[in-house]
């Protein structure tokens, strides 16, 4: 698992990660509408980039979602962003696809 997951700080990133089959450890804000925005507009880029590479390229387009929030959290440093949507992070959580 740990050869499989990225530490991401921003959104791009996190969609190279989640373009490797990785799975993604990143600073959140933690709430409900931030995570709703990572699932639509990780869908919306997989299935863009997909079209765009028109080679008959497989790559995973299902939407990204958190995995878990680890019980045993990195230390913060004081003003770290959400890697999502740039508002204070309160947590470290685990991204991955759904598929």
């Amino acid at each position: 698992m740990d050869d499989n997951m990225n530490r991401v700080e921003n959104w791009e990133e996190f969609m190279a990660a989640l373009d490797k089959r990785h799975i993604c450890l990143a600073k959140w804000c933690n709430t409900v509408k931030c995570e709703e925005k990572v699932k639509d507009r990780s869908k919306e880029e997989s299935i863009a980039h997909m079209e765009a590479a028109n080679e008959g390229e497989v790559l995973l387009t299902g939407a990204a979602k958190t995995l878990c929030i680890p019980f045993d959290q990195p230390e913060m440093a004081e003003g770290a962003k959400c890697f999502a949507c740039g508002d204070p992070a309160t947590v470290t959580a685990l991204w991955g696809r759904s598929y």
